[in-house]
């Protein structure tokens, strides 16, 4: 089962945001000195609290963080960005993962047609499973490359 996270699942949403830093493939992000225990508490409630939304599921093994934010070129567009997609380890061949990001989607979708939010975007991880998002309704519209 899929849900929303709640204030009180945020202890457990730092673990998994710590985590997903350490395996980011951006060293920096990895680092300890980046994990600011408050900022990421007020970062993670102002989601909760409608900026976007936390998916969990039931075991809490795996999150989908998904922020609302204005385009940078055209403010009057509201988007919503995948920020991050994590399934543990230990739990990345069962249905979790699949299953938050179809839930985002379904959540996307609603937001689109309820006007919401303008566009959606979700993405390829450097280290993820190669998705065709084109299949599911998406289009792409490039790729990022990091240099450090």
């Amino acid at each position: 089962m899929i849900r929303f996270a709640t204030r009180y699942d945020i202890p457990r949403l730092y673990e998994i945001v710590t985590a997903y830093s350490k395996e980011y493939p951006i060293s920096t992000l990895g680092k300890d000195h980046f994990n600011v225990p408050k900022y990421l508490h007020e970062f993670l409630f102002s989601i909760i609290q409608g900026r976007g939304f936390i998916l969990i599921d039931k075991h809490m093994t795996g999150a989908l963080i998904a922020i609302k934010q204005q385009n940078i070129w055209c403010p009057d567009v509201v988007e919503l960005h995948e920020l991050l997609w994590w399934v543990e380890r230990e739990h990345r061949n069962t249905t979790v993962g699949g299953k938050l990001w179809i839930e985002y989607d379904k959540i996307a979708s609603r937001m689109l047609a309820n006007g919401e939010i303008n566009c959606a975007y979700t993405s390829v991880s450097a280290k993820g499973p190669l998705i065709n998002y084109i299949k599911r309704g998406y289009k792409a519209v490039g790729a990022s490359f990091v240099k450090e």
